[in-house]
C-alpha cells in the first residue's frame, strides 16, 4: 500500500497537481509541462540509487522526461509536451500485439507471473494444460494492447484541439479511467474462464 501511494503521489498527482500550481504563477505551459514531469523522473532516480538498478519501464520514463526538456529548449511548443505521454501509450501498446507472435508467453501473462511469483509454478501448469486459460490471457493482451492505442490516439486528439490547460486534466481522468476500465475487463474475463478463481480456491 505505501509503496502503491507513493507511485500515484510522484506519477499522478504531483505532475498535474504542479502543472496547475505553476500556472496560478504565471509560468509559461511549455515549462509549466516541462517542470511536472519531473517527479515521476525523481522517483525513478531514487528507486535506482536505492536499487542499484534501473528496469526497462524507469528508462522509458527518464526518456520521456529528457524528450520533454529537448523539446521545450528547441521548439517551445506545448502541445508537444502534451502528447509525451501518449507515445508511452502507442509504444505499450505495439508491444502488447507483438507479444502474442514474438516470445512463448503474451506479456499479460509474463506481467502476472512477475506479479505473483509464488504462484508462478501453479500459473505454468495451468497454461500447460487448459487451452482455455491460454485463450484468455491471449485475449486480454489485445484487449490492453488495443486499449493503449485508443488511449494514445484520444490523448493526441485531446493535445491539439483543446485548450492546452484543460489537457493535463483531462488526459490524466482519462488515464485513470482507462486504467480502471481495463481492469475491470480482465477481472470479469478470468472470472468467466474460472482458473484463476480455482487456484485461489485451493489456496
Amino acid at each position: 500500500m505505501g509503496r502503491s501511494l507513493f507511485t500515484l503521489l510522484f506519477d499522478i498527482a504531483a505532475p498535474v497537481g504542479g502543472y496547475y500550481l505553476l500556472r496560478a504563477f504565471d509560468v509559461a505551459p511549455v515549462w509549466a509541462l516541462t517542470f511536472s514531469g519531473l517527479p515521476p523522473a525523481l522517483r525513478v532516480l531514487y528507486l535506482a540509487v536505492r536499487r542499484r538498478r534501473v528496469d526497462g519501464i524507469g528508462v522509458f520514463v527518464l526518456l520521456v522526461v529528457a524528450f520533454g526538456l529537448v523539446t521545450s529548449l528547441l521548439t517551445g511548443d506545448a502541445r508537444l509536451q502534451l502528447v509525451r505521454g501518449a507515445w508511452f501509450s502507442v509504444l505499450f501498446g505495439i508491444w502488447m500485439l507483438v507479444s502474442l507472435r514474438v516470445g512463448h508467453r503474451p506479456t499479460t501473462y509474463k506481467a502476472t507471473l512477475a506479479l505473483l511469483p509464488g504462484r508462478a509454478d501453479d500459473l505454468e501448469a495451468r497454461w500447460a494444460d487448459t487451452p482455455s486459460f491460454r485463450r484468455v490471457w491471449r485475449v486480454l493482451t489485445v484487449v490492453w494492447g488495443i486499449g493503449g492505442l485508443v488511449h494514445s490516439g484520444i490523448s493526441i486528439a485531446m493535445a491539439y484541439t483543446l485548450p492546452v490547460d484543460v489537457v493535463p486534466g483531462l488526459d490524466t481522468a482519462l488515464s485513470i479511467a482507462s486504467f480502471v476500465a481495463l481492469q475491470v475487463i480482465t477481472q470479469v474475463l478470468l472470472a468467466r474462464e474460472g482458473t484463476m478463481n480455482r487456484m485461489w480456491a485451493r489456496r
